[in-house]
């Protein structure tokens, strides 16, 4: 056995790093002084490549600035082509940005040298791209100085997420039977951001998980209005239902109405909703139960107006312990339209738990995650208060991009117990499935919101069926 393992090793294919010049010897063992001799003595700076990469592209991957001006000095005699492209098609300038200390002085070089910022590779990656995956540094400071973009990365990957949270979300009612916050809530809402900067959305998929949602509510509604506790934590299950077919354009009916109406019967007499802290973060935190209340009275409750005010009321002057604390109670000042001063105290300190990688916590003893991240952005955004330009803004954005899965999830740890049993929806993760689906709900919107906006028309075939039909609010300001 192990023979033949050794023969199968030996006949295995090995690049042959053998240097075909000594200029190219040179650069191999990063021996500045040796380069420098040889570039002296009439070596040709063109002549010969090592895996496909010319000897500037070596000096580049060392990042050797000293060897990088020998070998651009002799580029008006040798007509040394910084425009060059390396076999996968990066350019100088991505390999320049492809720098763990955040050194800018190639990058910059390069820049004045005319190297274009916004050029992609063979898989559509730009300097950017590979800049970003090191955090905000001076590199990224300097590409973006140049104009550099990432638009075209961030809709990749908010198309990416947005696709697979509709194709999981219908899989999981089919095999659950039931909609849900995570896989059907949030990804309606993440739909309508999406549509709104013109990426694909799947109509269909849209229609039928309204359909469901209202299809799980009108057999008990009678019921429901009778007995306001017969489904589990209405503050934020019913709330976030009608958030999601409030994106997809529901118009109010007597369905929603009695929805609004069970909303507003879990309202305290200090004005606040509660939530029940069994599954945190997406039912744990009375913040969210009043914000996620006051915008679905919003949208579709009638004569609320006191309520609504009441709930904003509670808002202003509670104290959040948790990220999704602090992050929801920005969005529902935002949605009562806080005063500004208020608005912007509460921003403050929303920005003052970012962390260094550009991401937020759940906790201030958790990870870095999507879920946080993704949620702390949008608050951001819908707030009026910060741009997708700004600095913290950008830096969130990196973190996504930074960790996101090639099949355009986000892995989020559970912290609930496991109080229903788990059904397969296609998503991955395994148990941390369904948090990790609200993460990547999250996170797509944080993204789809650093996309300008589309006017976006839908056509007879994209709209609701007859049975559920359109018009009505959308889920939020944008």
């Amino acid at each position: 056995m192990l023979m033949t393992i050794l023969a199968g090793t030996l006949n295995a294919q090995i690049p042959d790093f053998t240097p075909p010049t000594p200029l190219i010897a040179a650069l191999m063992h990063n021996d500045t002084m040796e380069a420098k001799h040889l570039l002296e003595k009439g070596a040709d700076p063109n002549e010969g490549r090592l895996l496909g990469f010319s000897p500037v592209f070596l000096s580049v991957i060392y990042q050797n600035k000293a060897i990088f001006d020998a070998i651009v000095a002799k580029s008006a005699a040798k007509r040394v082509d910084l425009q060059e492209r390396d076999p996968w098609g990066s350019t100088l300038l991505m390999w320049a940005a492809f720098n763990d200390k955040g050194n800018p002085e190639i990058v910059e070089e390069l820049l004045e040298r005319g190297l274009d910022p916004n050029a992609t590779n063979k898989a559509g990656e730009t300097a950017l791209t590979w800049a970003v995956r090191r955090g905000s540094t001076a590199v990224v400071t300097a590409l973006e100085r140049a104009g550099a973009s990432n638009q075209a990365v961030i809709r990749d990957a908010a198309q990416r997420s947005v696709t697979l949270l509709q194709k999981s979300g219908t899989q999981f009612v089919r095999v659950s039977g039931c909609v849900s916050c995570h896989h059907t809530f949030l990804p309606q809402m993440a739909a309508e951001l999406a549509r709104s900067r013109g990426l694909s959305v799947d109509e269909k998929t849209a229609n039928m998980e309204t359909a469901a949602t209202i299809g799980m509510v009108k057999p008990v509604r009678e019921e429901l209005l009778r007995n306001p506790n017969k489904l589990p934590d209405p503050p934020v299950t019913l709330s976030y239902g009608l958030l999601s077919v409030a994106a997809n354009h529901y118009p109010a009916d007597e369905i929603t109405d009695a929805m609004a109406q069970v909303i507003a019967k879990w309202q305290r007499p200090d004005g606040g909703f509660q939530s029940m802290p069994m599954r945190p973060p997406i039912e744990g935190s009375h913040f969210a139960a009043t914000a996620l209340s006051l915008r679905a009275m919003q949208l579709y409750g009638k004569d609320s107006g006191e309520q609504v005010r009441r709930a904003a009321d509670w808002l202003r002057k509670a104290k959040p312990d948790t990220a999704e604390d602090a992050a929801m109670r920005l969005l529902g000042m935002s949605w009562a339209g806080a005063p500004i001063e208020e608005l912007k105290a509460a921003v403050q300190s929303l920005l003052d738990q970012q962390r260094p990688d550009g991401g937020w916590a759940q906790l201030p003893g958790l990870e870095t995650d999507a879920y946080a991240t993704g949620q702390a952005l949008v608050a951001l955004k819908w707030s009026g208060q910060v741009s997708a330009s700004d600095a913290a803004y950008q830096r969130g954005v990196g973190f996504l991009l930074r960790t996101q899965y090639a099949d355009g999830s986000w892995l989020v740890r559970s912290r609930s117990f496991p109080l229903q049993p788990y059904k397969e929806s296609g998503f991955p993760f395994g148990k941390d499935q369904w948090i990790s689906a609200m993460g990547t709900s999250w996170a797509s919107m944080a993204l789809t919101l650093a996309l300008p906006e589309q006017k976006v028309a839908l056509d007879a075939d994209s709209r609701l069926s007859s049975d559920v039909t359109t018009t009505g609010a959308a889920a939020g300001s944008r």
